[in-house]
């Protein structure tokens, strides 16, 4: 009886203990590879890059993050994070033998070219362990740019990101003067865009070098998350840097659970990298900012 007891004790301490162990976190298998996909190579590479479009037919190309088909974000194991610690450009030398070496093929999950296969070329690191690369694609038409995935099982179909002319925005640029001068240095040279996460409306507010015609610092770079309620802006979140840091919108998409993001592309002279904004428990959150390259 003894013995019986001994045992059933261990076994009620070894399930304890299992139950206080991490969850075990997803497999690289498991996981979904997103990508950037673009015809205007200004929108990866940022203001150092003159503006170029890429001929009808390919885009440049570059991995961004991974994501869990429950819509948990990782980031890979070369990015401008990883450059700063001490085996960084060894992560990246490993990264670009088992990863970018290969061709890969991915499937857009944005609105712009939406179920169009991209195949990836081989990519090799540049000098600022950037893997930027080329790719072609078919099924349909690709205008500006877009998000892609290796596999688009788990992914719905996504409203894009609706950019509002002046006609559109009478009541939001009334609304904007009030942050005159406190936020906003302006409202003039700002685009406007209507996007919808999870049920939730909001207006994205976007100033970038592109958008102002390279006016040499005049303008201050914005990005900023609201609503409009009441005649007013409500604030969401505001991108801290205005002085040479820009970003913007790559596009929203939505997984079969409900789950949507909205992904941005940011640049400042140095480096590149994504933003990821999501809703977290009713509100509107970072859900991941990685990847991309520095020097």
């Amino acid at each position: 009886m003894s013995r019986l007891w001994s045992i059933t004790l261990i076994g009620v301490i070894a399930m304890a203990l299992v139950g206080q162990q991490p969850m075990p976190r997803s497999s690289p298998a498991t996981e979904i590879m997103i990508a950037a996909v673009s015809r205007d190579e200004y929108m990866l590479r940022g203001e150092n890059f003159s503006r170029r479009w890429t001929r009808e037919g390919t885009v440049a190309v570059e991995p961004l993050a991974r994501l869990t088909p429950s819509g948990g974000w990782s980031g890979l194991p070369c990015s401008r994070h990883t450059l700063d610690t001490a085996d960084g450009p060894k992560k990246c030398i490993a990264f670009e033998h088992q990863y970018l070496s290969k061709p890969h093929v991915y499937t857009v999950i944005s609105a712009d070219g939406n179920g169009a296969a991209v195949q990836g070329t081989p990519t090799v690191l540049d000098e600022c362990y950037g893997y930027i690369g080329t790719g072609t694609y078919s099924g349909a038409a690709i205008r500006r740019f877009a998000i892609a995935a290796n596999s688009a099982k788990f992914f719905a179909e996504s409203l894009p990101a609706h950019p509002l002319s002046q006609r559109e925005s009478v009541a939001e640029y009334k609304a904007l003067k009030g942050l005159v001068p406190k936020r906003l240095d302006t409202t003039e040279k700002l685009r406007l865009f209507a996007v919808r996460l999870e049920g939730h409306k909001m207006i994205v507010i976007q100033r970038a070098y592109a958008d102002t015609g390279n006016d040499n610092g005049q303008y201050k770079l914005v990005f900023a998350i609201g609503t409009l309620d009441g005649g007013k802006f409500h604030i969401l979140h505001w991108k801290h840097n205005t002085g040479d840091e820009e970003e913007r919108i790559l596009g929203t998409i939505a997984l079969k659970n409900g789950r949507q993001f909205l992904v941005t592309t940011v640049n400042d002279p140095e480096e590149q990298w994504f933003r990821v904004y999501g809703i977290r428990a009713g509100h509107l959150a970072l859900a991941y900012t990685g990847g991309g390259s520095s020097c």
